[in-house]
């Protein structure tokens, strides 16, 4: 029987999910961020093993960016990442966090568009890659 489980896990039990799926061709020291150590990194686990994860780093005391969402290939598209994202965010709005933000890839933006986050800078590209920084004002989000 599959059980399944979201909690919060250590920067090294995300890691590899992090390279495997955002940057493949970089090693994996290459994986972490500034700030890793401080940050509070959430997993979605399957019989003990992360097949999503994401990292909250804190900001201001009302404010998070969200960093390194990844979920294992064979597993997109299921509303696993959907899950971990909705379960961050309730925790953080629970915690009074008034906003939360990210730098979401291009081709990712619908995802975050699904639970309101709008667009609030221009877009940059970082390692090739395009980024646009979207949020959400967590006191006026209803996540159900």
């Amino acid at each position: 029987m599959t059980s399944y489980h979201i909690r919060h896990i250590q920067l090294e039990d995300c890691l590899q999910l992090r390279r495997d799926i955002l940057w493949p061709s970089f090693k994996l020291q290459d994986c972490i961020e500034p700030g890793d150590e401080d940050a509070t990194h959430y997993g979605y686990l399957i019989n003990d093993q992360v097949i999503s994860c994401l990292s909250v780093f804190y900001r201001t005391p009302n404010r998070r960016q969200i960093r390194k969402f990844a979920t294992k290939s064979h597993y997109q598209n299921r509303g696993i990442g959907s899950t971990l994202f909705k379960t961050v965010l309730q925790e953080l709005k629970k915690d009074y966090v008034a906003s939360v933000y990210l730098n979401a890839r291009s081709t990712a933006t619908r995802f975050y568009e699904k639970f309101n986050f709008t667009y609030f800078d221009t877009e940059f590209t970082k390692n090739n890659v395009t980024f646009v920084p979207m949020e959400l004002d967590l006191t006026k989000a209803n996540i159900e």
